[in-house]
């Protein structure tokens, strides 16, 4: 088996909306985060990790002063061997710069997306599985729009979410109450531009999750686990909750008005991503979910099972591997993984408490560094900030 080769790419979705090009050079942002945020893998590595060497390749220099020898040994440098490049998420050109680099062969991550996966980067993956998989009450007004008239009908239903194919992590969504001659004309311009647009009913949410699989290379589909996240006003990614995941479950069970109604929605998952995706790719898989209140006069819940899917590793995976590794196992505390830009993580770290560490390297109360505390918006400095801390 050849020794993973971890890079942390985040925002690989934007070269793919760009065509997945063999040469390609992402935006000033993402170059930020990538050399801010690069170092993740150091501190934790996936559950389904048969090997105990990996690599992780640096885009920057910066670091947490709180890593070790043990940790930074595992920095990629000249001498990986025939390492297996091992992306976050599919990056062609990535892929094939890699490989030039360190001498290896990229194998199947310099590949073609297949067509057959398409849908998933594309939002079609939704209204495929509320067509054939979901049973919800609302799954017809989840739809793939080419024009205003289409959204305008499913409007006389309720309030609607409009979503960017290709978008992420709350960017490209739109809450409509009812159009109006200026929301028309945006409108009317992406769908020039993108030609179809996502529309689903617009809910009142409470919480988000995410449910994390692993598809192996017997295309078997492995429940990684459940996580709950938190994102801001616009619906960008803050932070996840690092707990067992099976109390994850259990409290999500319990919130519903259907307990049933969780067990239903990951088998559902499972059934989609078995006949849907596993033919066509091996890796982890993330499927957001949220819970929305129905009724605003009851305090009972509901699911949305299908929010969007991910074929990559996931703020989800790696919370959750950040629980397995950088926790102590029964530990009263409860513990988050976030990240934040420079501006608002000077702000948090200015009231945080130290990080206090066991002898092994897990957290027992404070704020841990994950990356570099050196911030400013700078590429020279850290754009951007990962952390562990106790609540």
């Amino acid at each position: 088996m050849r020794t993973p080769l971890f890079v942390c790419n985040i925002g690989h979705e934007v070269a793919l909306e760009a065509g997945d090009p063999l040469h390609y050079t992402p935006p000033r942002i993402i170059r930020q985060m990538r050399s801010a945020l690069w170092s993740l893998p150091l501190w934790a590595t996936p559950s389904w990790l048969e090997d105990t060497t990996w690599w992780v390749h640096p885009f920057g220099k910066s670091l947490s002063p709180y890593l070790t020898d043990r940790e930074l040994s595992h920095i990629a440098k000249d001498g990986v061997g025939d390492a297996e490049i091992t992306l976050w998420g599919h990056e062609r050109g990535l892929a094939h710069s890699l490989a030039k680099l360190y001498g290896i062969s990229a194998g199947e991550a310099c590949s073609e997306l297949p067509q057959e996966l398409m849908p998933c980067w594309t939002r079609v993956a939704s209204v495929r599985f509320f067509e054939n998989y979901s049973s919800v009450s609302w799954r017809s007004r989840v739809a793939m729009i080419t024009e205003i008239g289409a959204l305008a009908e499913l409007l006389t239903h309720g309030s609607c979410l409009v979503k960017l194919p290709f978008s992420s992590s709350g960017r490209g969504l739109w809450r409509i109450n009812q159009l109006d001659n200026q929301l028309e004309e945006t409108l009317r311009k992406l769908l020039q531009r993108h030609r179809t647009l996502l529309v689903e009913p617009l809910l009142n949410k409470q919480q988000d999750y995410g449910a994390e699989y692993y598809i192996n290379k017997e295309g078997e589909v492995q429940f990684v686990g459940l996580c709950a996240f938190e994102t801001d006003d616009q619906g960008r990614y803050l932070e996840s909750l690092c707990q067992d995941p099976e109390e994850t479950l259990r409290q999500l069970a319990d919130s519903l008005n259907d307990p049933d109604e969780l067990q239903q929605a990951l088998e559902q998952h499972r059934t989609y991503l078995s006949r849907e995706v596993a033919p066509y790719y091996q890796g982890p898989v993330g499927i957001d979910l949220l819970t929305y209140r129905p009724d605003t006069l009851s305090p009972s819940l509901a699911l949305h099972p299908w929010v969007e899917i991910n074929l990559r590793y996931t703020m989800g995976h790696y919370a959750l591997d950040l629980y397995r590794e950088r926790t102590p196992q029964g530990s009263p505390n409860q513990y988050r993984f976030g990240i934040l830009s420079a501006p608002r993580a000077k702000a948090l770290l200015a009231t945080a408490a130290a990080p206090t560490l066991d002898a092994t390297g897990r957290l027992r109360s404070g704020l841990l560094p994950l990356t570099s505390t050196n911030l400013d918006t700078d590429l020279s400095t850290a754009s951007h900030l990962a952390y562990l801390r106790t609540l």
